[in-house]
């Protein structure tokens, strides 16, 4: 597996420097028996902070520790680290993050990129979706449907704000209404081509069989048409034990918990450019 996994942990917690500091030297301190290790913690912080702060952000910092402490005594499985480590390890946050008692959960297909627990699966599910668009017009698809099977329907993909890659981009549906369009979720017409290409950097992909059996079928064979699946089974154990978990413990999710729904949605279309005569009926 990539080494970058080595980074290593689903669950963290962003905290200042100097309250990673404070943990690390409470941690090492050989302290006699008797002194709890919120005690250790305490003297650690107060010594790194100088007047005329010490007393209000020592307290802050004592308090946000004792607060990720009860949340490992519950069970939670988070790691802790400094806003020098994140960046140090280049690690992605969404514009306005990391911040300071939120979790954040590891992306699943890519070990740098985290999302606050709470929107993890909404997010997790929207970039799953972008890319295999990204994909199919890299290839060539002249006509995108997504239709719902089971799982997260209308509702959501207008929630996530379903959009089409920029370029060629002819007309755009999302959830439109009739008994006959009741499954439709999406629906995209581009010029399309016939010089298919996989993109670079792609994250999903690898771990993707179908997708890859499409891609080689259109680059080496021509493929004219596709019909898929996007899945969205795991929740990655982000779930109701978790969010019971970390409740009460003082952490922030980061806002309202979106339960993981397992979902399905067939993607189907055709690849190559569009006609004269079809673009005329656009």
């Amino acid at each position: 597996m990539n080494e970058s996994y080595e980074i290593g942990h689903r669950l963290i917690v962003v905290v200042s420097d100097k309250t990673a500091e404070a943990m690390r030297e409470a941690q090492m301190a050989q302290e006699v028996t008797e002194d709890s290790f919120v005690t250790k913690i305490a003297r650690s912080v107060f010594s790194l902070y100088g007047e005329p702060f010490a007393i209000t952000l020592g307290k802050q910092t004592v308090a946000l520790i004792q607060t990720i402490m009860d949340a490992l005594d519950k069970g939670a499985d988070l790691t802790t680290i400094s806003y020098s480590e994140s960046k140090k390890l280049n690690l992605i946050f969404s514009p306005g993050h990391p911040r300071e008692n939120v979790v954040y959960a590891q992306h699943p297909a890519n070990p740098r990129m985290y999302y606050t627990a709470s929107s993890f699966h909404r997010q997790a599910f929207e970039h799953k979706f972008a890319e295999v668009i990204v994909l199919l017009s890299s290839l060539g698809a002249k006509e995108i449907k997504v239709e719902h099977v089971s799982g997260w329907d209308q509702e959501f993909s207008a929630g996530i704000g379903l959009t089409t890659p920029i370029q060629d981009s002819a007309t755009v549906g999302v959830g439109k209404n009739g008994a006959e369009n009741s499954a439709l979720l999406f629906e995209a017409k581009l010029t399309g081509h016939d010089a298919p290409s996989i993109p670079d950097n792609l994250t999903w992909y690898p771990h993707e069989a179908l997708w890859q059996a499409v891609a080689t079928a259109r680059v080496e064979n021509g493929l004219k048409n596709f019909n898929l699946s996007l899945t969205y089974s795991d929740d990655y154990g982000l779930n109701a034990g978790f969010k019971t978990t970390i409740k009460g413990t003082g952490l922030d999710l980061g806002g309202k918990f979106e339960e993981h729904q397992s979902t399905v949605w067939k993607i189907t279309g055709t690849f190559g450019p569009t006609s004269l005569q079809g673009r005329a009926d656009v």
